[in-house]
């Protein structure tokens, strides 16, 4: 339970250490691997088409061997084949075979007999050749030089008759001598009379070493072994004496004997042949694992390190871009560089949050200040108009009407000074809007006012006397320079989720020049038009750019000024 403890401080300090160093130094480690490969992918395409090579080679070498190792064995068969057709042919020895036996002593003297005429024609006796030579008759049996103390057995002497002449070679036997056990092979013929009527059999005992000095001397060093089988596929010798299991991979080939349906089968070891390329072989493997596993280890520190971090980087920046607080972002490790873009990035956050807050403020004062110059302009000028209008009446006519006019002066007083709030329902908003038109129609006396005001707009709230200007100008500049009745027309509707307030005469319009000049001066914020420019920018300030004023016009048919706003209930919450 210690030793894994043990290990935690080496692993911090060697990812301490890991992030102290360069992004380049890790991208150098990470890289590595994919310069490297290729050339442990080349050198296994190189051993992979050199084994290709030498098997091909060896294939070619393998088929020469093994063809030549046949025609070899071949020739020692048909040799002793021809010794035993000798034998058959010998007439001296179809008629000593056809002497009847009556007693041993008869019997020893047919086999001296038989030994003068058989040794010559084999040409003696040889542990390394002909061992020994067997006759069977249906009297007797009779050896020349050894044999196995187990004569063949009824199959094989059936198949020697069955053969009817023909040569016969049986499975090899082994016979106890002093010099070792001496392996050893029966070639069998059948013996015939002058009338073809068969007399006995008889088998040449072959030594084994015969064809084993054959596959010897055939044998490529110690990469080659042979292996012969008889017609059942029963291995009659092995050179050189190995194991299966010792031949791991070998090209083997088989060729048949085509005189007695003998197989040989010539194996060819690889494993020496190109040991040293399966050692490179095993060292490209080694190394090709052990950049794999570099470049896993790499490409999985670059992971945390790099990707990670960067991921969670972009988090930071959304959140922040969303309007998320500076101390809300989250700090990480990584590479060094990232943490500090991350650092740096989180100290821009918080400049920008207190530059925002600032202005904020200083925006906030800025209207609160605008809208008090706005205002202040608002009084004197409105009640200069008011007394002018009322000076008139009192020269002109002196009558009643003074009442009502100084009523509705009373009522724009009371409305103006009554409620600080800036926000009043459109439904106020218009009342206090036909009081003032009942003050400009003392002077202005030949025109209208026409209200249609949606009932799901009424009680919308907007700023304080942002339709008076405009009001005022359609009188002064639309309508007192025209020679028949006039109109003023203030429609409020809900139009495209906002609040369309619509206000159009049919006064003397605007010349299109005219009308550019008045467009650009607004956009300008410089405009003379006091009471345009007043509506245009309390708009801007208190509900944004998005929302504003647009005037069209034509001259000689009358004005319009349509003003977009949201839809805003109470408290200055927005509502459908």
């Amino acid at each position: 339970m210690t030793a894994p403890r043990e290990c935690f401080p080496k692993l911090k300090w060697l990812n301490r250490r890991w992030n102290k160093w360069s992004l380049t130094r890790k991208l150098v480690v990470f890289y590595l691997p994919l310069f490297v490969l290729p050339s442990i992918i080349g050198l296994s395409l190189l051993a992979q088409n050199y084994n290709t090579a030498i098997r091909a080679n060896a294939e070619a070498y393998s088929e020469t061997i093994a063809k030549l190792t046949v025609d070899k064995l071949e020739a020692a068969v048909q040799s002793y084949n021809n010794v035993s057709l000798h034998i058959l042919s010998s007439d001296e020895v179809a008629r000593t075979l056809a002497v009847p036996v009556h007693n041993e002593f008869e019997k020893l003297g047919l086999q001296q007999q038989l030994e003068k005429s058989v040794l010559p024609i084999i040409g003696g006796l040889d542990d390394k050749r002909i061992i020994g030579c067997v006759f069977v008759t249906d009297e007797s049996t009779y050896i020349i030089g050894q044999d196995s103390q187990e004569p063949l057995d009824r199959q094989d002497l059936a198949e020697i008759i069955n053969a009817n002449g023909a040569a016969y070679w049986a499975t090899v036997k082994s016979k106890s001598s002093d010099s070792g056990n001496i392996g050893a092979f029966r070639l069998g013929r059948i013996i015939k009379d002058d009338n073809f009527r068969p007399i006995g059999t008889f088998y040449l005992v072959v030594s084994s070493d015969v064809f084993r000095e054959v596959l010897h001397s055939a044998l490529a060093g110690s990469s080659t072994s042979f292996k012969l089988a008889d017609y059942q596929q029963e291995v009659l010798l092995t050179e050189p004496k190995i194991q299966d299991n010792q031949i791991t991979d070998a090209l083997r080939l088989k060729k048949t004997l085509s005189l007695n349906g003998w197989t040989l089968t010539a194996e060819y070891a690889l494993n020496t042949l190109y040991a040293t390329v399966y050692r490179m072989s095993i060292f490209a493997s080694w190394l090709a694992g052990g950049c794999l596993l570099l470049g896993l280890a790499a490409s999985y520190l670059i992971r945390t390190d790099i990707v990670i971090p960067m991921a969670k980087l972009l988090a930071n920046m959304r959140r922040g871009i969303r309007g998320e607080q500076p101390n809300a972002l989250s700090k990480f490790k990584g590479a060094r560089e990232i943490m500090q873009l991350n650092d740096t990035f989180i100290s821009v956050m918080y400049e920008i949050y207190n530059l925002v807050a600032e202005v904020r403020k200083g925006e906030e004062r800025k209207r609160k200040v605008q809208l008090k110059v706005l205002q202040n302009q608002l009084s004197p000028h409105f009640m200069y108009n008011t007394l002018n209008s009322i000076r008139w009446m009192a020269m002109i006519r002196k009558q009643d009407h003074i009442r009502e006019m100084v009523d509705a002066l009373s009522n724009l007083l009371r409305y103006s000074i009554r409620d600080t709030d800036e926000l009043v329902t459109l439904e106020n908003e218009v009342n206090i809007m036909r009081e003032f038109v009942k003050i400009q129609q003392v002077r202005y006396q030949n025109f209208v006012f026409k209200v249609e005001l949606d009932d799901t707009v009424a009680q919308c709230r907007l700023l304080k006397f942002l339709i008076q200007p405009l009001l005022e100008n359609a009188i002064v500049h639309g309508l007192s320079s025209i020679n028949h009745s006039g109109e003023i027309h203030l429609e409020a509707r809900k139009e495209e989720g906002m609040l369309l307030i619509r206000i159009w005469d049919n006064g003397s319009g605007i010349e299109p020049e005219r009308l550019e000049q008045i467009h650009e001066l607004l956009n300008s914020g410089n405009s003379n038009h006091i009471g345009l420019l007043s509506v245009k920018e309390r708009i801007e300030i208190f509900y944004g750019p998005q929302h504003g004023m647009e005037i069209s016009s034509l001259a000689g048919t009358g004005t319009t000024v349509d003003l977009r706003l949201p839809i805003m209930g109470e408290g200055g919450g927005t509502y459908d």
